[in-house]
């Protein structure tokens, strides 16, 4: 019960929690009773939340206690997942505001359903859903949780043409005429030569300074990566170990890099450029990034006639040409960066369809 405590008047209630007191004051004893009963909720809450927290709660934690475990890049990418999934209704109920040990298989079948629904792709979904997992499995070892909800979610099948076949596809070489030809008064036109000759990804040409032309080779050491804050910024750790690598200089790309360097002594005039400055920066003269670069690809394709592309498709494109030219699938691994020697000849071995019929040709074995 309520009671008069102090001299201006006021009630006041004490509440006993887990072995502790707490006070709540009011000017009615209807309004006592109202903060007594909040008070306490609160305190249920408190501790509801540590042994089976909200989703949003969860993610944050979980994503928090993996800082310095994962890449950077990979916790923006898990950031931007979850930020597509948290608002989703399951039963009137944001996701993220699920108690995790409340989520049950059919609760993931909607997210997936809604998933698609809104656009994303079958892998695409399929990769979100992996993710969810990844956090219930964590939980799971936790002891949050005593089941994986995701367990019994199958992938969704993959009723749309792969990206190698469509946006990321390997140019034609009439494909690449074509474009090139209409791309040529572009802000962007030496930043495409250099990723056709080069194979290099756009974070990596954008990360890419003055003093990363040396010996005659491209140093490629750093590239630029989204933060946890959604701003973007020049790394120094790249994306993986072996993308680390140097690119040796031919007369194309030497041309290609000479360009870029009077442009930017055009639009900057007197500026004194140092060592540390990037060779190819944005329309702004800031940090190069990807998505206005693919709406610039965009518009030539238009103007060219062409199937649209990304900027992905020049990586496919020179590693194309080089397996067309007989360089072997090594060198080409080394000049892509890529870690394994099968996501090389997963993506660009299907070249191998065209170029096996000429060499069957050519081939010769005495009997």
């Amino acid at each position: 019960m309520a009671k008069k405590k102090r001299s201006d008047g006021r009630f006041k209630k004490s509440i006993n929690y887990n072995g502790k007191t707490y006070y709540v004051y009011g000017k009615s004893i209807q309004e006592v009773e109202q903060k007594a009963v909040k008070k306490r909720q609160e305190l249920e809450d408190g501790i509801y939340d540590h042994e089976n927290p909200r989703m949003g709660c969860y993610y944050q934690r979980w994503s928090d206690n993996r800082i310095g475990i994962v890449k950077e890049s990979t916790r923006c990418v898990q950031g931007h997942f979850f930020n597509t999934i948290k608002g989703i209704k399951i039963g009137g109920i944001s996701f993220e505001d699920l108690r995790i040990a409340d989520v049950k298989p059919d609760d993931i079948r909607i997210i997936q359903k809604e998933l698609l629904d809104s656009g994303n792709s079958a892998q695409t979904v399929n990769d979100k859903i992996a993710f969810i997992s990844h956090m219930f499995n964590d939980a799971l070892k936790e002891r949050y949780i005593d089941y994986n909800p995701c367990m019994p979610i199958r992938n969704l099948k993959h009723t749309e043409k792969k990206a190698r076949d469509t946006i990321h596809r390997a140019l034609t070489k009439d494909e690449t005429k074509a474009f090139f030809e209409a791309a040529e008064n572009s802000y962007y036109y030496d930043i495409y030569r250099l990723g056709i000759n080069t194979g290099m990804r756009i974070g990596e040409i954008g990360a890419l300074y003055e003093a990363d032309i040396r010996n005659d080779m491209i140093h490629i050491e750093k590239t630029v990566m989204r933060t946890t804050t959604g701003s973007y910024t020049i790394a120094e750790i790249p994306k993986t170990l072996p993308s680390i690598r140097t690119i040796p200089l031919n007369d194309s790309i030497r041309e290609i890099i000479k360009h870029q360097q009077e442009i930017n002594r055009m639009i900057d005039g007197d500026k004194i450029r140092s060592i540390n400055d990037t060779i190819f920066k944005a329309y702004e003269r800031g940090i190069l990034l990807v998505f206005p670069i693919d709406r610039d690809i965009e518009r030539i394709c238009r103007r060219a006639g062409i199937e649209k592309f990304t900027t992905h498709a020049f990586r496919a494109t020179f590693a194309t040409r080089c397996i067309e030219q007989g360089i072997n699938p090594r060198t080409i691994q080394d000049l892509l960066g890529h870690a394994d020697y099968k996501l090389t000849m997963n993506l660009y071995g299907h070249v191998l369809e065209d170029t096996k019929n000429i060499a069957m040709q050519t081939i010769k074995i005495a009997l």
